[in-house]
């Protein structure tokens, strides 16, 4: 009896060991394309979304609602001392050594604590956060919505984090298109509920993430025995040594980042000599501007999360070379494809706000050319970070961040009071580009050499501050360059495309 006993134990291990090699199926193309595709279709609902509440939001809610969503993006990562972030760099690290059940167990309930306690000091100081957040008490409204909605988006981003580092990608891409599908129907129809729809749409969107996720919450739980601890028990003190340094770089560049996003309308508040209501409308009309943009650094967000576990993995295996290729070749595809997509935006965007948004907006749709431009090289800067990351060189992001951050502050004051919006979105565009070349250097010193190619295609989203119909052209000049010339891409980075498109061709063909 005791013998058998002991026979069904030391079986045990195993199976664990079959099932986490089956969670790793997706090759780094395959995932990216997987996510991307469906991304854009999240994208697009997003994209909708946010038009109808330009559309159904007067400029102040809209206001409210562009500082809202920011400041919850600057709260969650603030809150949770950027430890899901540890995730992406360190999930590989410990499964190979056997002790992942025991990190993200930990991660988890210091991450829960973190979330908890934010959320109760927003509840016990409503009008504090009220005069941070808007610059007057009376919206303690809003503030109990912001935490509310905190604590369901931290869960959120928690799960979306765990299985990105798994590299489950069409999971993730799934969760996060549900998430899109939920908040554009919760949140649409909460906005036009409430008579304050800024509240409204802050409820929804926390609904919404709590929902989109359960079907990572199911895979998680149908993959928990893949997730194990079979090797050497892991200490705290040698786990938390070991994340303090890349958790708080990681935070540091969290809140700097979101600052960065946000300095641009906190400074119009700030610089504006008229009350804070009409202030308000003025952040609305600059959000308006933002709306289609903004896709595109969302975009860059999933594709450099996405990225992030495979450049972990070779770098792990001591393949670096691949790590920076991977980056390099994703920088070039990334400007050049957003870049084209800035074009199509800006040959539909007179329709969009003459005939969509009712000619509300007349601001934001001259905004708009500079706001796709920085857009981008903020997008760019998110995916170009990941080296430096994966190089536990993420100081260097954050240093980044925080020059640009200052940068943007400076120019935003001198700017501000002499050309109101168009002042801030030049500021903000000249910071953009000042950061992305900051990232791109810092790459470039720590093994991840830039070649001309890249430098080409960070230029590139500068044509569409060109008239539309000049900017397409110039676009169609780009492209035959970049497919019958090496300005744009090496021999082997051509090879590379040409064998992806002839995968995805055929995947196509058989189906």
């Amino acid at each position: 009896m005791a013998t058998g006993s002991k026979t069904k134990i030391s079986t045990l291990p195993a199976t664990p060991k079959v099932r986490t090699r089956e969670l790793v199926t997706d090759s780094i193309a395959t995932g990216v394309v997987f996510a991307l595709i469906l991304t854009v279709g999240q994208r697009a609902i997003g994209f909708v979304r946010g038009l109808l509440f330009c559309r159904f939001m007067n400029e102040q809610q809209l206001g409210q609602w562009s500082f809202v969503w920011s400041f919850l993006m600057m709260l969650i990562p603030l809150a949770m001392l950027g430890l899901p972030g540890c995730f992406g760099k360190y999930t590989e690290h410990y499964r190979q050594r056997g002790q992942l059940r025991s990190f993200i167990k930990r991660i988890a309930v210091a991450t829960t604590i973190l979330t908890l306690l934010a959320a109760a000091a927003m509840i016990a100081l409503p009008e504090t956060f009220s005069n941070l957040v808007f610059f007057s008490p009376k919206f303690t409204g809003l503030v109990y919505a912001m935490a509310f909605c905190l604590v369901m988006v931290s869960a959120s981003n928690f799960v979306v984090s765990l299985l990105e580092s798994l590299r489950q990608v069409r999971m993730v891409t799934l969760v996060r298109f549900l998430i899109g599908i939920l908040f554009a129907t919760l949140g649409l129809g909460m906005a036009v509920c409430f008579e304050n729809a800024a509240i409204g749409a802050t409820i929804g969107f926390g609904l919404s993430s709590l929902l989109g996720i359960i079907p990572g919450v199911w895979l998680l739980y149908r993959i928990r025995g893949s997730i194990v601890n079979d090797g050497e028990v892991l200490r705290h003190r040698q786990m938390w040594a070991r994340l303090a340094p890349f958790a708080a770089w990681l935070w540091a560049s969290n809140f700097f980042n979101n600052c960065f996003e946000l300095s641009d309308r906190y400074m119009l508040m700030l610089c504006s000599t008229v009350s804070s209501d009409l202030t308000l409308g003025l952040v609305g009309q600059y959000h308006s501007g933002r709306t289609i943009p903004l896709v595109l650094i969302s975009l860059a967000g999933v594709l450099a999360g996405v990225l992030l576990p495979y450049m972990a993995a070779h770098w792990e295996k001591d393949e670096k070379e691949k790590t920076r290729h991977q980056l390099r070749w994703t920088l070039k595809l990334t400007a050049l494809g957003f870049t084209g997509i800035g074009v199509a935006v800006l040959i539909a965007a007179p329709f969009v706000f003459d005939t969509v948004l009712q000619g509300r907006y007349e601001e934001g749709l001259s905004i708009l050319p500079m706001t796709l431009v920085y857009c981008i090289w903020f997008g760019l800067y998110t995916v170009g970070q990941d080296y430096l990351w994966v190089a536990e060189k993420g100081k260097y992001s954050a240093a980044s961040l925080l020059v640009s951050l200052l940068l943007n502050l400076l120019l935003n004051w001198l700017l501000i009071p002499v050309w109101g919006v168009a002042g801030a979105v030049l500021a903000t565009s000249v910071s953009n580009g000042f950061l992305l070349a900051l990232i791109l250097l810092s790459n470039h010193y720590f093994g991840c050499k830039c070649d001309s190619g890249i430098w080409f295609c960070a230029c590139v989203p500068i044509l569409l501050l060109l008239p539309t119909s000049l900017a397409a052209v110039a676009m169609v000049v780009v492209a035959i360059v970049g497919c019958f010339t090496r300005v744009v891409f090496d021999a082997k980075e051509k090879q590379e495309v040409a064998g992806l498109v002839g995968k995805l061709i055929a995947k196509v063909q058989r189906k």
